[in-house]
């Protein structure tokens, strides 16, 4: 059972933080399917995302402007929520085509798909993102509807240790550029009322909570400088918005404005670009965000 965190509607007192009007919005996709869960390849010149286009969910690939659409999977189950790995030239994603959600991994040369390990306790791997080395795999484990823990895995899926584990829902894991920590949501200090974001030193255990207000704030990434963070925070009477701050928490502006809404916002690696996943004419798309 999966949270559908694209459907939140809910309160943000938005008159303490600033806004930013320069940033433009251009669509890539446009079709009655929904395409989501988008994100820069490496080198910047590629964007993976999902799509249920053909019927059920199937990962595919487009060029940076939106052309040259690539089917990169073909499969009755659903395939989601593609990451990449470092080199640019494999992807790691979800699917239940084995029976229940495990990880895949996707060279693109050959279109070879490979099932990891399995992690061996219980719960769903989803939201599964390569380490900038390659090495390890940062990974929420759904073990219930109000509860996900945080985990590392090896390369090839094996579980190394748990990152964060309590009674609440932790989700959503992004690399820092340095491999050091890693940001997410969670609702450990909100007694699950909300979802909040945070940064973990994975080598020394340390948190730093970064933002506190009273409802929904989630799906991080960091800017490709790692000075910056992109972020959703939900509306009262209306879809999510994006908002950019400064890693360290400070300088909260609202950078989209849009009654339909958006959400899972994904850096480019080396230019001020932000891919979004927005609602628009009755279905997502994806976009892009430039100033």
């Amino acid at each position: 059972m999966h949270i559908n965190f694209l459907s939140l509607i809910l309160f943000m007192p938005c008159l303490l933080i600033g806004q930013a009007d320069s940033w433009k919005e251009q669509c890539l996709t446009n079709n009655s399917a929904d395409d989501r869960y988008a994100s820069y390849s490496p080198d910047g010149n590629s964007i993976v995302f999902e799509s249920d286009r053909d019927g059920n969910w199937e990962i595919y690939l487009i060029d940076g402007e939106g052309e040259n659409i690539r089917r990169l999977t073909n499969n009755p189950a659903d395939d989601r929520r593609p990451t990449w790995h470092p080199n640019g030239k494999k992807l790691l994603f979800e699917s239940n085509r084995s029976g229940t959600n495990q990880l895949y991994t996707l060279k693109l040369g050959s279109g070879t798909a490979q099932k990891l390990k399995n992690l061996g306790t219980a719960g769903e791997p989803i939201f599964a993102e390569f380490s900038p080395n390659g090495k390890n795999i940062a990974v929420s484990i759904q073990e219930a509807e109000q509860q996900g823990s945080l985990a590392l895995l090896n390369k090839k899926g094996k579980l190394r240790r748990k990152l964060v584990h309590n009674d609440y829902r932790n989700f959503y894991p992004k690399w820092s550029k340095d491999g050091v920590e890693i940001l997410f949501f969670s609702r450990k200090d909100t007694e699950n009322n909300d979802d909040e974001i945070y940064r973990l030193n994975i080598r020394t255990g340390t948190e730093k909570r970064l933002t506190q207000w009273p409802k929904h704030n989630f799906c991080p990434s960091w800017s490709g400088d790692g000075t910056r963070i992109a972020y959703v925070t939900s509306m009262e009477g209306s879809r999510p918005e994006i908002y950019i701050m400064d890693a360290d928490g400070t300088n909260k502006q609202r950078i989209t404005h849009n009654k339909n809404g958006e959400t899972l916002p994904n850096w480019h690696p080396a230019e001020n670009k932000i891919l979004i996943t927005a609602y628009r004419n009755g279905n997502y798309e994806i976009c892009v965000l430039t100033q």
